[in-house]
């Protein structure tokens, strides 16, 4: 299996298909396995995922546990495959290290792709998920994670399986600093810096994130939304086709293939 290393720790990930990169970034210790279903994008693009510390079969206790280590962890893999240019895509917790990657790496990046995600973490019921996380992580609740996280996010029982078994392995010391940190992170104040074409993906049922592109339209300047019917937060699980199809539609027709 190929890995990653970093700081004596690593990184497992996966790259599939050919064309255009696709860079994921998940949310904290829900690892690749949140992007199943985007796997079908490999008929047109090549899709690089990455479980990040404490998530799949990557380190549980390793170092790097904020969001700039993300996105710099991110950025080594893209060396190592010696790709030139890349569009990431972060879901909820995940847009921050997708946000942080095109801040950092702007000369490589050519397209961001957000679902249900946001700059910060200011809003009542946003702040109250990530305290409920960190309360949870610190309480050791692991087997917590794993129920409701797959279930949240999953119909298919075979698929709930696989998601609660890798968080079952999760380290709660090494997910509680996890929280903390993307609770602290803010990207509000450098949006404007982002110069590419940005997607925004909610869904249409969803009362924490949608207020977040209040944040974003004055700072972006080529900006797209799109509201997804029938889902709440879990639009890259609970509605693939339709996501699959929005974000192929975006790349086509805003981003030079690369």
């Amino acid at each position: 299996m190929p890995y990653l290393k970093s700081n004596d720790a690593r990184f497992y990930y996966e790259v599939h298909g050919t064309g255009t990169p696709i860079l994921f970034f998940h949310p904290p210790v829900m690892g690749m396995e949140t992007f199943q279903y985007q796997r079908k994008l490999a008929k047109e693009y090549q899709l690089i995922f990455l479980d990040l510390t404490d998530s799949g079969r990557s380190a549980k206790r390793a170092q790097q546990t904020s969001v700039n280590d993300f996105a710099k962890l991110a950025h080594a893999l893209i060396k190592k495959l010696n790709i030139t240019s890349v569009i990431v895509c972060g879901y909820s917790n995940g847009s921050s290290a997708a946000q942080e990657f095109a801040l950092l790496y702007s000369e490589i990046t050519k397209g961001v792709i957000l679902l249900s995600g946001f700059p910060e973490v200011s809003s009542y019921l946003l702040d109250k998920e990530f305290n409920l996380g960190i309360w949870a992580a610190k309480k050791e609740l692991i087997n917590l994670f794993s129920f409701v996280l797959p279930g949240a996010h999953f119909r298919s029982k075979k698929d709930r399986k696989k998601m609660e078994f890798f968080i079952k392995q999760g380290d709660a010391a090494t997910l509680q600093k996890i929280y903390e940190q993307g609770k602290q992170y803010v990207s509000t104040d450098r949006l404007k810096d982002i110069q590419v074409p940005v997607l925004l993906i909610y869904g249409k049922q969803d009362t924490v994130s949608p207020c977040y592109t209040l944040m974003f339209y004055p700072e972006i300047k080529d900006l797209d939304v799109v509201f997804v019917e029938g889902v709440a937060h879990q639009v890259p699980t609970k509605k693939p086709d339709q996501c699959n199809a929005i974000i192929d539609s975006w790349i086509k027709r805003k981003v030079k293939k690369v």
